[in-house]
């Protein structure tokens, strides 16, 4: 079994249902035409490269999301955003993305317990181990140099931000409405 079957499948039952109530009721075997099309599905191109696969892999997952949450993108500003709230523990930061995302990411523990511990070396997090579970667990709490560093990456970041999401909203619109307007919406003031 090749990498991308095994990534597609868990799925795979899933989109030849998907299929099969697309075609009409009285096709002679939507199982084989499911699977022909399943089977084109599998070898094309985009999802051959790694980061498309997750889109085979979890239905609700965006690689777009992902690459913009990255440790090198919004990661840092936004795990500082979340320990505005409260105090939590590594695995907690990555369920409260990934339900705030809708799902569309899911940090893993690579990402974030690095960024964690580059975060606390900056002085910009503190950590204290809750013993009182089975399993000790390690806190994070936002610093006041950390609530410091959170507004300057949100005051440099915003207009990269808003920027980014003009320029997608313009992408969106040319691919499938075809009104490129042939004006930069960073010309624009935001």
């Amino acid at each position: 079994m090749t990498d991308i079957e095994k990534i597609i499948k868990p799925v795979e039952k899933e989109v030849k249902d998907f299929i099969k109530n697309k075609f009409p009721d009285d096709l002679k075997n939507p199982d084989d035409a499911a699977q022909i099309i399943f089977d084109i599905f599998k070898t094309h191109w985009v999802f051959k490269k790694k980061s498309f696969r997750t889109w085979i892999e979890h239905s609700n997952t965006n690689p777009f999301v992902k690459i913009i949450l990255a440790r090198s993108g919004l990661l840092p500003l936004y795990v500082l955003h979340l320990l505005q709230s409260r105090e939590m523990f590594g695995n907690e930061i990555m369920g409260e993305i990934e339900e705030r995302t809708y799902s569309a990411c899911s940090p893993n523990p690579g990402a974030i317990y690095p960024l964690l511990k580059e975060l606390e070396k900056e002085k910009f997090v503190e950590c204290r181990w809750d013993t009182e579970k089975e399993h000790p667990i390690k806190i994070y709490k936002i610093t006041e140099n950390g609530k410091k560093e959170y507004e300057v990456l949100r005051k440099i970041l915003k207009n990269k931000f808003k920027k980014s999401l003009s320029i997608f909203n313009e992408i969106y619109n040319d691919i499938y409405s075809g009104q490129y307007n042939g004006k930069r919406q960073d010309e624009k003031k935001l």
